[in-house]
């Protein structure tokens, strides 16, 4: 690993990225946050030391140039919500070309990525829907393949946060599969897998099933992350026929549709061990409920609250 724990971050603000940045902080790491909004950055974090902040647009190479100039290690924790595989533009394909133009060849030394467990080329195809969102992740990983840079792709299942992030009016909706495990993983975890892999050359120019190694059928997860959490929630199941009705007035619930079509038709395969997930990234330490209980007692998810997220 990277003997002075310094990281550059590009998608620091999201959902996700949060909780990964305070738990980086937390484990001793100088972070550079390279965002577009710095003053929605700062909201999102307590001022700490160890975090600096870095004004870039990924639509901006110039900017990003300056932003990355010195950067050794980066992770890249970016995200794709569309229906549109023509869309013009999307971080995780034209802004990681961007990024690839924008780093300094004489310095970076790796490059992680977040992605979705769909886009990991080794799942095998138990249906032919496809997910545009892993279409467009997968031309962006080729392009990191393509680079020469030594990177790791993180290929994630459902992250147990979801619970929190698309709780709404004290309402968690599931949708997809509901009958076969899921391998929840969370941000802690996965925040101490991106730790063993930063400058570990055991994970240069591999990729990686980020899975934990409990399955959990989607409602009872979602009961137990609840209960431990402490807060009165109903669990609710969003019919199909509800998500295709809203689907036709709202461009979030399309997206919505077409992340519950695809989850309905896949089931998840446990691949973390075949894979040297464990052996090389370590082995997930918190259950769901823990993770809860981790949460609520740190409150790491407060900035929600300020609906910036």
């Amino acid at each position: 690993m990277n003997e002075k724990k310094k990281i550059s971050i590009i998608g620091g603000t999201g959902n996700l990225g949060v909780p990964v940045v305070k738990f980086l902080l937390q484990s001793g790491f100088e972070i550079k946050l390279i965002a577009r909004n710095i003053a929605k950055a700062k909201r999102l974090f307590e001022p700490n030391t160890s975090l600096q902040f870095i004004e870039a647009d990924l639509k901006n190479v110039s900017e990003l140039k300056k932003a990355l100039s010195d950067t050794e290690y980066l992770y890249l924790n970016l995200s794709t919500q569309t229906t549109d595989i023509n869309i013009p533009y999307s971080t995780e394909r034209e802004g990681v070309e961007n990024i690839l133009h924008a780093v300094n060849k004489e310095y970076i030394k790796q490059i992680i990525a977040i992605s979705g467990l769909g886009a990991f080329d080794n799942v095998q195809k138990q249906n032919r829907f496809e997910f545009i969102p892993n279409i467009i992740r997968k031309q962006g990983h080729k392009l990191l393949k393509n680079s020469g840079i030594p990177y790791t792709i993180l290929h994630c299942s459902w992250f147990a946060d979801s619970f929190i992030i698309y709780r709404r009016n004290k309402v968690y909706s599931v949708i997809g599969n509901t009958t076969d495990p899921i391998y929840f993983v969370n941000c802690y975890d996965y925040t101490m897998h991106l730790i063993n892999a930063i400058g570990n050359p055991e994970a240069f120019f591999k990729e990686f099933p980020i899975q934990g190694n409990k399955g959990y059928q989607h409602t009872a997860a979602a009961k137990a992350f609840w209960d431990a959490y402490s807060e009165p929630t109903k669990i609710k199941l969003l019919p199909a026929f509800i998500i295709k009705l809203l689907a036709l007035f709202s461009k979030e619930m399309k997206y919505v549709k077409h992340m519950s079509d695809y989850f309905t038709v896949s089931s998840e395969s446990f691949l973390a061990k075949d894979y040297g997930t464990y052996d090389i990234l370590g082995t997930p330490s918190l259950s769901i409920t823990q993770y809860a209980e981790k949460l609520k007692k740190e409150k790491i998810y407060d900035c929600l609250e300020k609906g910036d997220n």
